[in-house]
């Protein structure tokens, strides 16, 4: 239903149900409820694999929309869930949002210039029902975005094309506190001078005399530029609203936590902080006024989500926790479910450096714990990620072989097998390495002979969390590695995130998971000046590769597919992090919602599956 952001980190990861955008119990734990912790399984565990193997589905089993027949009630309002074990930060911007969850709530008020097509490419104007038109030129690496004059802020104030240039200038602000400042941003012309403090303004940003259009001038153009989350910035942000806050109080203000002004098809009406958010319809919204007279959100956690919905609490819910799907898999009656690859790819990260706040760059630490290649290949073959797949989520992720999620099909190479389980090989590498049990305590010490303890950050959340942890923990105990959770325990989410981010020094390895938006190309996530390079990771053979990413060359599409297929292969490699799951993306809708389209979708008509179009044809949820 709404543009996903460019990167999140995802409410929810390989070990959290969730969306960023970002989530336990221990159930199974002392039952040994774990995937098989070496290459044989107990007979017990065969049969209970083979019997949940009818099960194991795929989003081929899903539809993707939904259409209920009936009479529309007048107006009503919409019960909305969003799985989440952890409060929501609740950040209505889109400047200064981070995880997914927040993306989600933005959905239905910030409102969006500009959608994407079927390719992920940014598209706007009348035919797409876009709140602004978007024109390339190449040539004079250049982009005008021109603003419909019909379009206003829930305050009756209309949205200009500068409060493009003031989105841009939150961005830019010396004291911007997010984390979406990079080489994307500092492309615009002027940005740096004005970053740096050198400049009052951003030269590239070319405002026209009625400010309905700006032209953003580039001092480069590159392929992916016209990619939806790619290199064009094309949000906007209310600057009579936000203008006179300083930027370092942006983030905490409550003109963004509590009073934000969108011109989305809901204005906010009420937040109880983390909890839920009461919307209601706006009725200058540009498309026409939504048919529903207000939708609800309320936070639900995993462990009561599935009764929730059993009970007709929700007319929705985003996103259904796929570790709970074996309870719900003949059906909820009331509900249909959909299904979609998602937007994302869980992983594993490795420590190798920290970030630069000053220089904003990674610096690679050489004697990083997790430095040498051939202990994080390691780590990742000692893991079974297809059995934690089939035991835990019904084949509902996938074990993930590169880097490129499978949804961006020109560039996927489906040839590349990742790291299946293989303790062999592990052990082989970890040999090879000059990793031994020198004192025969069970545990490899380091090539130098000292002690090797490696520490894991991972997040409660999900029924399977504490679980699937620890036997991560067994996987790399049975090839000889002494790895411990950080602080002995499950981290919730927020706490784990800002942690990670911080470069906490007690954390080697961690896992989350990353909301990849709608371009494939990996600089964002892993280029040196890019803060969501949480590995922290650099060599001059990836900067190479980032550099053919958005070279002259890469106009060709051949060559650029060829980068793409070279990169994944080294980048695999290399392992600075391990990909572990993709995702299928489950949402329940309930019979009583008149349309619905799965919400990853991209180039959904809007005339159709908006959120501004949606009926109720009961005045409950149907629950038979």
């Amino acid at each position: 239903m709404h543009l996903k952001r460019k990167y999140a980190l995802l409410a929810s990861s390989t070990l959290v149900a969730l969306t960023l955008a970002a989530c336990g119990g221990e159930s199974g734990q002392e039952e040994g409820g774990a995937p098989a912790d070496s290459g044989e399984q107990t007979e017990e565990t065969n049969e209970e694999s083979n019997g949940e193997e009818s099960s194991a589905v795929s989003v081929d089993d899903f539809e993707s929309t939904v259409e209920n027949e009936g009479e529309p009630i007048d107006g009503g309002v919409a019960q909305v869930g969003i799985v989440a074990d952890s409060a929501w930060t609740g950040i209505f911007d889109w400047q200064l949002y981070e995880v997914s969850t927040d993306s989600t709530l933005n959905g239905f008020t910030l409102g969006e210039l500009l959608t994407q097509d079927e390719n992920f490419e940014l598209v706007g104007g009348e035919e797409w029902g876009t709140a602004a038109d978007i024109e390339f030129d190449e040539e004079n690496s250049s982009v005008t975005i021109t603003v419909r004059d019909d379009v206003y802020w829930h305050d009756g104030e209309q949205v200009t094309a500068d409060d493009v240039v003031f989105a841009h200038e939150i961005l830019g602000d010396p004291n911007y506190t997010g984390i979406r400042y990079g080489e994307d941003i500092a492309n615009v012309e002027g940005m740096e001078e004005f970053k740096n403090g050198e400049a009052d303004s951003i030269s590239g940003l070319e405002l026209s005399d009625d400010e309905m259009s700006v032209t953003i001038h580039y001092k480069e153009f590159d392929p992916t530029m016209t990619q939806a989350g790619g290199g064009v910035w094309s949000y906007a942000a209310p600057r009579h609203h936000l203008g006179d806050i300083p930027a370092e109080e942006l983030e905490s203000h409550p003109n963004v936590r509590e009073n934000p002004v969108g011109f989305g098809p809901f204005k906010v009406d009420n937040v109880v902080p983390g909890e839920s958010v009461e919307f209601s319809a706006f009725e200058d919204y540009y498309l026409g006024a939504p048919k529903l007279d207000g939708i609800t959100v309320e936070r639900v956690p995993s462990s009561g989500a599935i009764e929730a919905l059993r009970a007709g609490e929700f007319d929705w819910v985003d996103t259904v926790p796929t570790d709970q799907y074996d309870t719900f898999q003949d059906g909820i009656p009331g509900y249909t479910t959909l299904g979609y690859t998602g937007q994302s790819y869980d992983f594993i990260g490795f420590k190798l450096g920290e970030w630069d706040q000053e220089a904003g760059k990674v610096q690679v630490d050489p004697d990083a714990k997790m430095a040498d290649k051939n202990l994080r290949q390691a780590m990742a073959y000692a893991l079974d990620i297809d059995q934690v797949s089939e035991s835990f989520y019904s084949g509902l992720r996938q074990r993930a072989t590169t880097h490129i999620i499978p949804n961006f099909t020109d560039f996927h190479r489906d040839d590349l097998e990742g790291y299946p389980y293989d303790p062999d090989r592990a052990n082989q590498l970890l040999d090879e390495a000059g990793y031994e049990d020198v004192d025969g305590d069970g545990y490899r010490e380091d090539p130098d002979g000292e002690p090797l303890e490696i520490t894991y950050a991972s997040r409660a959340g999900s029924e399977v969390a504490e679980t699937v942890a620890q036997y991560y923990l067994q996987a790399w105990e049975e090839v000889g590695l002494n790895v411990s959770l950080l602080d002995g325990r499950l981290h919730e989410n927020n706490a784990h995130i800002d942690r990670v981010q911080a470069d906490d020094p007690d954390i080697d390895v961690f896992e989350l998971g990353f909301g990849v938006g709608s371009d494939p190309t990996p600089i964002g996530l892993y280029g040196p000046n890019e803060p969501f390079n949480l590995a922290r990771y650099e060599s001059e053979e990836n900067n190479e590769y980032l550099q053919d990413f958005v070279s002259e060359e890469a106009f060709d599409d051949e060559y650029r597919q060829q980068v793409f297929y070279d990169w994944q292969e080294f980048f695999i490699d290399e392992i600075p992090t391990l990909p572990t799951f993709w995702r299928t993306e489950l949402q329940l809708v309930n019979d009583r919602v008149s349309v619905y389209a799965h919400d990853a979708i991209p180039g959904q008509d809007p005339d159709v599956y908006g959120l501004h179009q949606i009926e109720l044809l009961a005045e409950e949820p149907i629950t038979e």
